[in-house]
């Protein structure tokens, strides 16, 4: 008994020290993780998602803005096959300021309006839109695409106040993408939210470095980028595509893992519940506030603006959301897969704004050949064909009042910002 005491006094000192020094180590590895995150772009994309609630309108330049989004571009970095111009965008470079040789279009919005999954340059919707609209209008056509994946409409309209509005442009369209631009960054997702539940999510709300692991993790199960998406080798300058990308390029390779991606659509269908109607509808008029927000400045300054409705994979293809409802136990009885667009186009709408739902066309497309890619829920280079060609009738130079007046007095719309970059201010939406 007596040598007994001993021993457990000695184990229990020796578990206190072991937990002490564990403690101390996750200690300093959560400080060196916040520390590091600033400095390494990989880190920072597994610690920030579009789900973290991110206030944008203190923003006072591009480089800070850009600096708050989970990739936090910086110029000449390749991203997916192409240089990224000396404003950190997946586009031309440009010159700030009016183009007066020219109809300028400026493309807002998320990872659709940025790659399409990591669609060459030459096949995404904004480069075919270019082309279908340089044949049409008496003269060039410039559309520049301003997206950044993982954000949503608050993060667009406070770059318009940054940096779109000094591109004086003629219009503007804002891809708005169904499958999360509901709820990026949004402060209040209600029974909406994926953050909040279960104690994982727990962890990762208050630990960093907890929140990278679980997000690697997520990462490596996804199954990764198909190959040719990585592929970034040759010569080329801010603004330009790598050459060869293109051609390496293989659009048949899935994303992610089957199960991994029945998991980010049965996810995203929530928003479609029938249960949960009054919360979803408090959700679009915040989401429509902020949009219209944008569609008053972007007006003001003398630009046409056009909101573009990006369907979710879900929508367009009923029997992917078979299997995915099933996977989640539910049934599609339990949904109104319509309603995210019927319930924005009408609050948009009523609000005088301009509405492209391509979700009638892209159904009908998608009867005939696929329009996204293999288990990635963006467009195919086909869909992307289809979404500009819907687009550049809308905006036909022919037939639309977006081009009318531009072409009769050959002048670059309305431009009346303030060009000199002292006067960015934000703009609160209740």
């Amino acid at each position: 008994m007596t040598r007994s005491g001993p021993r457990r006094r000695s184990r229990r000192r020796l578990a206190a020290f072991i937990a002490v020094e564990l403690l101390a180590l996750v200690v300093l590895v959560e400080v060196v993780v916040r520390l590091a995150e600033p400095r390494h772009r990989g880190l920072r994309m597994l610690l920030r998602a579009s789900t973290d609630t991110t206030d944008f309108s203190d923003a006072e330049t591009l480089p800070e803005l850009m600096g708050r989004t989970m990739l936090g571009f910086a110029p000449g970095t390749v991203q997916f096959g192409f240089v990224l111009n000396s404003r950190s965008f997946r586009t031309r470079e440009y010159e700030p300021g009016p183009a007066r040789d020219r109809f300028r279009v400026v493309a807002l919005g998320d990872s659709f309006t940025f790659a399409s999954g990591g669609l060459p340059h030459e096949d995404h919707w904004t480069t075919v839109l270019q082309a279908e609209l340089g044949g049409r209008a008496a003269r060039p056509v410039e559309v520049l695409r301003l997206g950044v994946p993982d954000t949503g409409p608050a993060f667009q309209l406070r770059l318009w106040q940054v940096e779109a509005s000094r591109l004086a442009p003629d219009a503007v369209v804002l891809a708005f993408f169904v499958g999360n631009d509901f709820v990026d960054h949004q402060p209040d997702r209600g029974p909406f939210a994926d953050d909040g539940r279960g104690l994982s999510a727990r962890f990762a709300s208050v630990s960093a470095a907890y929140r990278a692991l679980r997000n690697l993790a997520r990462v490596a199960g996804a199954g990764g980028l198909a190959s040719a998406d990585r592929r970034e080798a040759g010569p080329a300058a801010p603004g330009e595509p790598v050459p060869g990308y293109r051609e390496a390029f293989d659009g048949g390779l899935p994303t992610f893992s089957e199960g991994r991606f029945l998991a980010i659509e049965a996810e995203r269908m929530a928003l479609c519940l029938s249960s949960e109607e009054a919360a979803f509808e408090a959700l679009a008029r915040r989401t429509a506030a902020v949009v219209e927000a944008l569609a008053v400045e972007v007006e003001a300054s003398g630009a046409s603006f056009v909101v573009m409705l990006i369907p979710d994979q879900y929508q367009v293809a009923p029997e992917l959301a078979e299997v995915a409802v099933r996977a989640a136990g539910r049934s599609l009885a339990d949904y109104d897969l319509e309603r995210p667009q019927r319930v924005l186009t009408a609050m948009l709408e009523a609000s005088g704004i301009r509405v492209l739902d391509l979700l009638p066309v892209l159904r009908e497309e998608a009867a005939a050949a696929p329009v996204y890619r293999p288990r990635d829920t963006h467009w195919n280079a086909r869909g992307n064909r289809i979404a500009a060609d819907a687009l550049a009738d809308l905006l036909d130079p022919g037939s639309a009042d977006v081009f009318a007046d531009d072409l009769e007095s050959g002048s670059a719309g309305g431009w009346s910002a303030v060009e000199d970059g002292e006067n960015v201010r934000p703009i609160t939406v209740e």
